[in-house]
């Protein structure tokens, strides 16, 4: 019986493969889902269809007689294309899954990748369950404000700060919350923190902005830590920051007045930070850690010089990149990468982390991988302080704060 359009999202496939068996099978299955198909069966007839006509999926095979099927990413993103990619090989997984990081990584979407000889019911598994069709980005650049406009959002409060809660999994027990900010101009609207995060530090006032967002969320996190005293607050600090030597000093007045405990509060800087100055970031960040601030490496797991960070510098926390967490269901590496990270921040009694946590099974499997924290959009997004203490209220964490 042949199935309706409605059955899938896309319209029109171009199937990749020197094979004619395959070339019909994928036809076929595209043929019951409604879906239009074209065939190509060398390397530079689908260089040309690409260019030609804006496909909603493309069905690669890996290896194409003189050619390998990675040469036709790179015309995909030439032309702009918004194709959902299916990879099938006689490769094994690994291969595939390398080929479905390096598309994603030059911006183009997977829906999954699939064995040779293909099996028809996969294939329409797949072309059921397509990623929706990415959105640009309705907000502004960040180069397009007026770096005015942040000053007097910085001085005038308007730059919130918000708080993501850390469980432990298997628990679920409160046992800290991050700080995010978000900027809600009376001109601008709603602004991300990764637009005016850089245009702070473009324009001079990333310092300002810093001391404002950790002295309200110190204000706002001290009765929180008072009913819980092993609570921390988890703050980002900005690459530029590690340049200025007195940081430490401003940051333990501010603890100093908000009366929390150095202890409590776990600042996070990404390795990339560490590494533009290391002298200086070691400096800053050895002096906090002797004044008791913890320090947590950030996206770890994503940099060249992540160990070598770890040797080198006091961290007490390590953060396991969401892009390991948001793939451990689906990519057969990124399991054994999180169990290497669990085990080598065991053997240097580090905190880990993970990030990114979206749904049930993959709390589960990081629980059973060894991690002990996890934060993500399962648990909680970004909370207002009214938000959190209505949520710190609730059942689950009920022993958090009465």
């Amino acid at each position: 019986m042949t199935a309706t359009r409605s059955d899938s999202p896309a319209r029109r496939l171009l199937v990749v493969d020197d094979e004619a068996v395959p070339r019909l099978l994928v036809a076929r299955a595209a043929g019951m889902l409604g879906i239009a198909t074209d065939a190509a069966a060398s390397l530079a007839e689908a260089v040309d269809r690409v260019q030609e006509v804006p496909y909603d999926v493309v069905v690669l095979d890996l290896g194409l007689r003189d050619h390998d099927g990675i040469e036709l990413l790179r015309s995909l993103r030439q032309a702009g294309s918004n194709a959902v990619l299916v990879f099938v090989s006689r490769f094994d997984e690994r291969v595939r899954q390398a080929a479905a990081r390096l598309a994603s990584a030059l911006g183009l979407r997977v829906a999954g990748t699939l064995g040779k000889p293909l099996l028809v019911e996969q294939l329409l598994a797949l072309l059921r369950t397509l990623p929706e069709q990415s959105r640009a980005a309705s907000t502004p650049d960040g180069a397009d404000i007026d770096p005015s406009l942040l000053k007097v959002g910085i001085e005038e409060n308007e730059i919130v700060c918000l708080f993501q809660p850390k469980v432990a999994l298997q628990s679920r027990r409160l046992v800290g919350v991050e700080v995010l900010t978000r900027w809600h101009s009376p001109v601008l609207g709603m602004v991300r923190p990764d637009l005016f995060i850089p245009l702070a530090e473009r324009a001079g006032l990333i310092d300002r902005l810093t001391c404002r967002m950790l002295a309200q969320a110190l204000a706002l996190f001290r009765p929180w830590r008072a009913e819980r005293p092993d609570l921390t607050l988890a703050f980002n600090l900005s690459p530029v920051s590690l340049t200025d030597l007195a940081l430490p000093e401003r940051i333990s007045d501010l603890l100093a007045e908000s009366g929390v405990p150095p202890a409590a509060l776990v600042l996070e800087v990404t390795e990339g930070a560490v590494m533009e100055d290391y002298v200086a970031a070691a400096d800053i960040l050895t002096r906090l850690r002797i004044r008791g601030v913890k320090l947590s490496i950030d996206d770890f797991g994503t940099g060249h010089a992540s160990l070598l960070s770890l040797l080198r510098l006091p961290f007490s926390e390590l953060k396991i990149d969401q892009r390991f967490v948001s793939t451990c269901l689906d990519d057969p590496e990124a399991p054994k990468i999180i169990r290497a990270i669990v085990s080598l921040a065991r053997e240097l009694g580090l905190q880990l982390v993970a990030e990114g946590i979206e749904t049930e099974p993959i709390a589960e499997l990081l629980t059973r991988l060894g991690c002990t924290v996890g934060q993500g959009y399962l648990f909680a997004p970004a909370l207002s302080h009214t938000g959190l203490a209505q949520r710190l209220r609730a059942a689950e964490w009920a022993d958090a704060v009465s």
